[in-house]
């Protein structure tokens, strides 16, 4: 019995895990997002490699020179050319590979709010079920009670044996429900551990409350990414418009048997067939299209704001009204349980408050989780999980 005792008092030491502790821990850990953020890198790469220059060529070339009159004499020439990027070129490049890392870094972004929101939802599915799972033991007990009034009041032969076979079938029923709550609690955990990519089971506290952030200058993400999009279109656009991007500076040394010969020139290409008009034009169609998907996504977002907003005004009111209803419940199941004692209220009377007293805590639950599902989207949409 110490021995029990013991185990009990240890194991209500052990202090469950708040659920900003997780998804701070998930965000470090998660592969999927490491994953996100070697597309920053990779850009960086990218944007690197459209910005180096062109390795310099070399020529030797001997030669020999025979003549009737005279020894075999020799000569040589060395022919060194160098690509050299147009200024302007250059500038619209460097501006281009910036743009390439932004749109990287706002994918990232987008991808680490949207991880931040879905984990944030599972946790609320998961925190609902534990709810509802207590909320059954609840009830358990509010059965149980009947049950065992049903039986004393059969003993002493005020009721049937079928009323009182009613009551304990009803917390029978009951016991069977409970266990399909432990099974939806345990999938919901699981999913939940599974998508946060933890890889052992952990104490997670269900008593989290999400809030709506204020927020200033924040954009939301996918916007945010809708608009590095398009502004790297409209710079690769500005490259595209240079037909021609490198000339080839050239110098060149000659050596004859009589003579000396030096030589400088450039090697300029001529953009006569090829005057990147269609790279030109698509990029154009790309940087239109993407912002008209902007303003698309903008529009969406003020409706589903708004959507929002009625939303959680609603499940307030609701909320209060359900407190509100359950005060007075619970003072009725306390009172007929009372009368159920003393055969002033029959079974099915009692039955029927102890089921509604359930059903509010059942609404209420699902309102928190509706509460704190609105203010977590209300969050993403405004920005607030951007890192």
């Amino acid at each position: 019995m110490i021995k029990l005792l013991l185990i009990t008092l240890l194991s209500s030491l052990v202090i469950a895990e708040d659920f900003a502790q997780f998804l701070q821990k998930a965000q470090v850990n998660s592969p999927y997002l490491k994953s996100s953020a070697l597309v920053v890198t990779q850009a960086q790469e990218s944007g690197s490699l459209l910005t180096r220059y062109a390795n310099p060529s070399l020529e030797l070339e001997y030669s020999a020179f025979d003549s009737d009159i005279s020894d075999t004499q020799s000569g040589y020439r060395v022919n060194v050319s160098q690509p050299i990027r147009l200024w302007s070129v250059g500038d619209d490049k460097d501006v281009l590979a910036k743009s390439i890392k932004q749109r990287a870094s706002a994918s990232y972004q987008k991808n680490r709010a949207t991880f931040t929101r879905d984990i944030s939802l599972l946790y609320t599915q998961y925190a609902q079920s534990k709810a509802l799972l207590i909320l059954g033991d609840d009830e358990l007990e509010i059965a149980y009670d009947i049950y065992k009034i049903s039986k004393e009041r059969y003993k002493l032969g005020t009721i049937s044996r079928g009323i009182m076979l009613q009551a304990k079938v009803a917390y029978e029923m009951i016991q069977i429900a409970n266990e399909t709550l432990v099974l939806r609690s345990q999938q919901t955990y699981f999913k939940l551990l599974r998508f946060a990519g933890v890889n052992e089971q952990i104490d997670l506290d269900t008593g989290y409350h999400f809030e709506i952030q204020s927020v200033t200058h924040l954009e939301n993400p996918g916007i945010n990414l809708l608009n590095t999009q398009a502004q790297a279109s409209l710079n690769q656009a500005k490259v595209d418009t240079h037909a021609v991007e490198w000339v080839n500076l050239v110098g060149e040394y000659e050596k004859e048997p009589d003579q000396d010969i030096m030589r400088i020139g450039l090697n300029i290409p001529l953009a006569v067939f090829n005057t990147k008009s269609q790279e030109h034009t698509i990029a154009n169609l790309e940087t239109s299209r993407t912002q008209l998907l902007v303003s698309d996504e903008t529009t969406k977002l003020h409706i589903d704001t708004l959507r929002l907003q009625k939303e959680r005004i609603s499940l307030e009111k609701l909320q209060t009204k359900n407190i509100m209803i359950l005060s007075t419940e619970l003072e009725l199941l306390a009172m007929f349980e009372e009368g159920y004692k003393i055969a002033n209220v029959n079974l099915l009377e009692l039955q029927d408050i102890k089921n509604k007293v359930i059903s509010t805590k059942e609404s209420l639950i699902q309102i928190k989780t509706a509460l704190d599902q609105n203010a977590i989207t209300t969050n993403y949409n405004q920005g607030t999980y951007n890192e």
